[in-house]
């Protein structure tokens, strides 16, 4: 029998257990973070054979921070797998698995403690520090933003000397965003000197300074296996991540195969790839495409995408994208996608501060599901992140120019309102 173990929820809610051919032949195991625990849903504690529970690994973590699992607690998890595996075999019967950003590189140490399959820490640490996937960049002919590494001691120390060596380096306006972000979380974007001025003087973390690139972002998801691309999606977003912590409703809609972005994305994508090093598995890279018809890097993961995104890929190409993923990691089959096709995008709905007045359905011709995360009455915080959001909610239709439309009248849509 085969263990599957799998590192925080976030990126499996999606896995369709009920295709797999012999569910009887795997045993499941999750390691979840406690405050991420309560995201395991009824349907996953029936096939779940065992499920731990483990403390945070930070001790004040942010909600976007939160998933991140107790590396000891889980080392030893792993390491009863491993002896409970017949002699000699956990090396084929034994596999970690982990969708989350923030876990992926415990995740890669633990299989190389215990002799277990799958991307290593080097293999894994490209897609991670994104200064070091820019400099592997290099040579290749894509157009990669300038950067560099940002010196938080002689920010501290003159914090107008610092600026002025960033912006001779890559002008204003600049971003500055942590080397291990993901869902845009501390992220900041320097428009004037006074906002770079203003920001605290321990960003707490370490960070890169990159040029400003005005463009429409979009992301290519890919799954590889053995070197080779077996799934290729893009997708379009209605504003730039960032955005959302102004209030901008966060939509990135699957372009149609036939759009001939798409196999131009692709091809950027696997070329990025390929620099880094393949690995099986999803990844999920996200460029900009400018006014003059450049496409520039912006940056990559080794995972799928987050949040509802990946649900509205299953639903629009048909395809069981995590199911396929277990079978390229650990051998675990699966029947085809037995559901309907249907065009679908997804959208995250942004949090200000303030009290809920109301929350607003979007004004759309297509069929909608909205998951709220807010309540009337509520007063909420600023969100910190993509992961930090209102809600989220899936847009669908048969007739895709229908729906494309629906996805551009989402740019004016303001789905929370606040008392005055």
């Amino acid at each position: 029998m085969k263990t599957v173990a799998v590192i925080s929820t976030r990126g499996f809610g999606v896995f369709r257990h009920d295709l797999l051919i012999e569910p009887e032949q795997v045993r499941f195991v999750g390691v979840f973070s406690e405050q991420d625990s309560a995201n395991v849903s009824d349907t996953e504690r029936a096939y779940f054979h065992e499920i731990h529970v483990v403390a945070c690994g930070l001790d004040d973590p942010s909600y976007t921070e939160s998933s991140i699992v107790d590396p000891a607690a889980t080392r030893e998890i792993v390491r009863r797998l491993v002896a409970e595996a017949e002699a000699g075999s956990a090396a084929e019967n034994v596999t970690l698995h982990c969708f989350d950003e923030r876990n992926l590189l415990l995740t890669a140490e633990l299989r190389e403690e215990f002799g277990l399959r799958g991307p290593t820490y080097d293999e894994l640490l490209p897609y991670r520090d994104k200064c070091l996937m820019k400099e592997r960049l290099a040579g290749t002919g894509l157009r990669v933003p300038k950067f560099g590494h940002f010196d938080q001691d002689a920010f501290a120390a003159d914090a107008a000397a610092c600026l002025d060596a960033i912006v001779a380096d890559v002008g204003m306006p600049f971003v500055l965003k942590p080397v291990d972000a993901a869902s845009a979380d501390g992220v900041y974007k320097i428009f004037t000197p006074e906002e770079f001025l203003a920001l605290p003087r321990d960003l707490g973390r370490s960070y890169e300074y990159e040029e400003h690139i005005d463009g429409t972002m979009y992301s290519v998801n890919l799954v590889t296996q053995d070197g080779k691309t077996v799934f290729g999606g893009v997708t379009e977003y209605l504003v730039n991540s960032t955005e959302v912590q102004k209030g901008k409703v966060n939509a990135d809609i699957n372009l149609i195969d036939s759009d001939p972005r798409v196999p131009r994305m692709v091809e950027f994508a696997e070329i990025v790839l390929d620099a880094l090093g393949r690995l099986d598995g999803g990844s999920h890279l996200e460029l900009f495409h400018t006014k003059d018809d450049e496409l520039v890097f912006l940056e990559v993961g080794a995972r799928f995408k987050g949040l509802a995104g990946l649900a509205a890929m299953q639903e629009n190409y048909a395809v069981a994208l995590l199911n396929l993923a277990f079978e390229i990691e650990a051998g675990v089959r699966s029947r085809p996608w037995d559901q309907e096709q249907m065009y679908c995008f997804d959208a995250v709905i942004p949090k200000r501060p303030g009290v809920v007045s109301e929350l607003v359905d979007p004004a759309i011709e297509s069929d909608f599901a909205i998951k709220w995360k807010a309540e009337v009455g509520e007063e909420i915080g600023q969100g910190a992140s993509l992961i930090d959001n209102g809600g989220t909610f899936l847009v669908r239709n048969h007739d895709y120019e229908v729906l494309y439309r629906d996805f551009e009248r989402l740019a004016g849509y303001e789905p929370i309102r606040y008392e005055d």
